[in-house]
C-alpha cells in the first residue's frame, strides 16, 4: 500500500484470522489500525515477536528472523528427536542417495512429515535448503538411508536452533 509520500510504504500480512502490519510511516500504520479497530473486532498485540512458526527479535540492526521455538518444541520433539546427537552438517559429505529396491522402505507418512518439516524451516535457515531439496527426492519410495538422511537435518537443527538471519 503506497503512502501519500512514494517513499511511504506498508505491507500488510493476513492469514486466516492473524494480521500483520508494517511499513515506514509510522501514523500510517496507526491510522490504519486505528480504522482496523473500528470496523472489525481486532486486539493489538503490539510488536512482532511470533507468527506462523516464525520468530522475529528486534536488534540494533534490524529484524532478526529465526524458527527456534518451531525447531525444538515442535519439530524435535513430534519425530522424538529432542534428546538425539547434534550433527555438524546438514548432510553427510560425498553421500550418494539412490532409490535401491533392495533397501528396506520406511513409514512414508512419517517421512513425508520430516521433509515437510525441513522444508518449512528452509523459510529461515537456507544453508538446509540443498539437504531438504536432496530429501524431497524420495518422497514417493522413502528408504531407510533417505529417514537416516533426513533425520540428520533435524540433528543438525538441534545444534543450530539459534540460527537466523
Amino acid at each position: 500500500m503506497k503512502g501519500k509520500d512514494s517513499s511511504d510504504l506498508m505491507i500488510i500480512c493476513l492469514y486466516v484470522d492473524d494480521l500483520v502490519i508494517t511499513g515506514s510511516n509510522e501514523n500510517d500504520i496507526k491510522q490504519f489500525k486505528e480504522k482496523m479497530i473500528s470496523e472489525f473486532k481486532m486486539t493489538n498485540l503490539g510488536e512482532l515477536a511470533y507468527f506462523l512458526g516464525l520468530e522475529f527479535i528486534k536488534t540494533s540492526k534490524g529484524m532478526m528472523l529465526h524458527q527456534r521455538k518451531y525447531i525444538i518444541t515442535d519439530v524435535l520433539k513430534r519425530f522424538k528427536m529432542q534428546n538425539c546427537n547434534t550433527a555438524p552438517t546438514p548432510l553427510e559429505a560425498n553421500i550418494k542417495q539412490i532409490n535401491d529396491a533392495d533397501e528396506t522402505s520406511v513409514d512414508i507418512t512419517l517421512y513425508r512429515q520430516i521433509v515437510g518439516s525441513s522444508r518449512y524451516i528452509c523459510h529461515s535457515r537456507p544453508d538446509i535448503s540443498f539437504a531438504a531439496g536432496l530429501a524431497s527426492r524420495f518422497m514417493e519410495y522413502p528408504k531407510q538411508s533417505h529417514r537416516v538422511a533426513a533425520k540428520r537435518i533435524l540433528s543438525y537443527l538441534k545444534g543450530t536452533s539459534e540460527f537466523g538471519f
